[in-house]
């Protein structure tokens, strides 16, 4: 396999890259640093070319990028294409930007290629770049600027230079996948088929390199797969797809039904009513909030990123304002989920938690007042490093201490209930006669139900009003159009008045006098449901009786 082969850019979708032997080898050459580094002794400059993804260059000073150069021992290589490989954690770290320059005497350089790097979240990731160059160089240096989230650091695990490879292996993607969710559920099964084919080897089983196989279940959200497969040369082609579940399932809104109920005493002109909404979800049940961006809910505790940036101080005052905290978080599991939710929405930099010690030095304690005694601190911290009172998580779920001197996004916790939109809340005093409560059940897709349900409150009537009420009787109920009026005593009423729910005066019928039995009111050109009949008597007695009508 001697043919020549350019190589071609990796990170678009469903675009194929080929790479196989490099020009750094790590075994005979050394890498030096260029410009100002600033690198632990374990993340040293010669972990870039040592093509072991588990190491890494890292440099403290990334404000003027990190670069190094070779020294290929005399060897004349012309460098066609450069293949770069995410480091282990912290995507904020990654630079954004190459340049390419090569050298024959190891002082004067040409710029050979410069380009963008896009920024992904998968770690120990390679993509290869392919530019255009002719002429063979001895030294090569590379430099990489910029960062991928909010970062004074840059890290890179490998880079490797190629100059002319063999045939690669053809591997084919499928296009985007986009499905529904499996009702009830939050995930969806999802099958694909991904082919490779090699001029020598034939047919070639493709490896899935990060995202999940065929026939697995795919989480509600994007998931990026990214494939790759190697011939016997030690060529790889690779390929990406993204696959997207959509939750398209509204909540069960858990609807009480409607209530009724007597005013406790003679005279009281409202009553406390209790009432429980069940809401649920096949997936995650939370408000939308204005300036913020939903996360999950854990337990009752709805969480949110916030979208604009606080001081850690002023943080704190803004989650009281918005009726919460600055996020607590209880445990290992949670920790986890709040990682990769805050990851999902985009929150690659660091994000504000609510644990700090500014009441006393040394003793960090939740806003919330929680008493969880989890935390995740990374190696070496809380350091009080410049009196550092405040805490971030980061992007590897990690947590460092830090100062009140920048700015962060941060994570809101507030209790979870439903929007209620009309009404009164559960256990306030309701008025005699109907109320109709209202509420908005919104999960983490946007998909909405609504609730709506009545609280009718009688009143609580006197002995004589009693006497009265239970002397007459309404038949047949429910109705299909005629109401028949029967009594035990002789009453003589005043008034008969027909209500809807709402209390709108819909038929009125005075001066009837002695009820007989027999006595019969027409409704039959009103709309099915329940209406109030409210009879009053020449002694100014109240009877209020309810009739469905069919």
């Amino acid at each position: 396999m001697n043919k020549k082969l350019l190589f071609v850019l990796l990170f678009l979708t469903g675009v194929t890259t080929n790479f196989a032997q490099g020009i750094f080898d790590d075994s005979i050459h050394t890498a030096t640093t260029f410009g100002s580094v600033n690198s632990p002794g374990g993340e040293a400059v010669q972990n870039v070319i040592d093509q072991n993804s588990n190491t890494k260059f890292l440099d403290f000073n990334a404000f003027d990028g990190i670069g190094f150069e070779v020294d290929i021992l005399g060897v004349s290589s012309t460098a066609v294409a450069m293949e770069f490989v995410t480091a282990n954690d912290a995507p904020e770290r990654d630079p954004t930007n190459y340049e390419i320059s090569g050298s024959n005497d190891g002082v004067n350089f040409t710029s050979i290629a410069t380009g963008t790097i896009p920024c992904v979240s998968t770690r120990f990731f390679s993509r290869t770049f392919s530019f255009t160059n002719t002429t063979s160089y001895t030294s090569y240096r590379l430099n990489f600027t910029g960062t991928c989230g909010a970062s004074s650091i840059n890290q890179i695990a490998d880079v490797q230079l190629f100059e002319s490879i063999g045939d690669s292996p053809v591997i084919t993607c499928p296009s985007n996948i986009t499905v529904n969710n499996t009702t009830g559920q939050c995930d969806a099964i999802v099958n694909y088929t991904v082919t490779a084919n090699d001029t020598e080897d034939g047919m070639l089983t493709p490896n899935v390199t990060s995202g999940l196989p065929s026939g697995a279940s795919f989480p509600v959200g994007i998931t990026e797969v990214f494939m790759n497969v190697t011939d016997t040369d030690n060529n790889t082609s690779s390929c990406s797809f993204t696959v997207t579940v959509v939750d398209n399932e509204d909540p069960v809104a858990g609807c009480p039904a409607n209530i009724m109920q007597t005013a406790a005493n003679f005279g009281d002109t409202t009553a406390v009513v209790n009432y429980t909404l069940s809401p649920t979800d096949n997936c995650v049940l939370i408000n939308p909030l204005t300036d913020f961006t939903p996360l999950t809910n854990i337990n009752g505790k709805a969480y949110y990123l916030s979208n604009n940036v606080f001081t850690p101080a002023n943080a704190f005052l803004d989650a009281i304002s918005q009726g919460g905290f600055v996020g607590t978080i209880r445990n290992a599991s949670d920790n986890t989920a709040i990682t990769e939710a805050i990851a999902t929405a985009g929150g690659a930099a660091d994000v504000l938690i609510g644990f700090s010690d500014t009441d006393v030095e040394g003793t960090f304690v939740w806003q919330s007042g929680d008493a969880s005694t989890f935390d995740n601190w990374n190696p070496g911290e809380p350091n009080n490093a410049g009196n550092e009172d405040y805490t971030v998580i980061q992007s590897s779920g990690g947590w460092n201490d830090i100062t009140n001197g920048s700015s962060y996004r941060y994570l809101l916790e507030v209790d979870y209930a439903p929007t209620q939109t009309a009404g009164l809340p559960s256990g306030a005093d309701f008025p005699i006669g109907t109320t109709t409560n209202t509420f908005t059940i919104t999960d983490l897709a946007g998909n909405s139900v609504m609730c709506s349900f009545d609280v009718t409150v009688d009143a609580n009537l006197s002995v004589a009003e009693n006497s009265f009420s239970n002397r007459i009787k309404l038949t047949p109920n429910p109705t299909k159009g005629l109401i028949s009026f029967s009594n035990t005593a002789n009453i003589s009423l005043e008034s008969i008045v027909i209500m809807d729910l709402n209390g709108r005066i819909l038929q009125t019928v005075m001066n009837i006098g002695q009820l007989s039995d027999g006595e019969t009111i027409d409704i039959s050109n009103f709309a099915a449901g329940m209406y109030f009949v409210r009879l009053q008597d020449i002694e100014n007695n109240i009877a209020v009786k309810r009739i469905i009508k069919q």
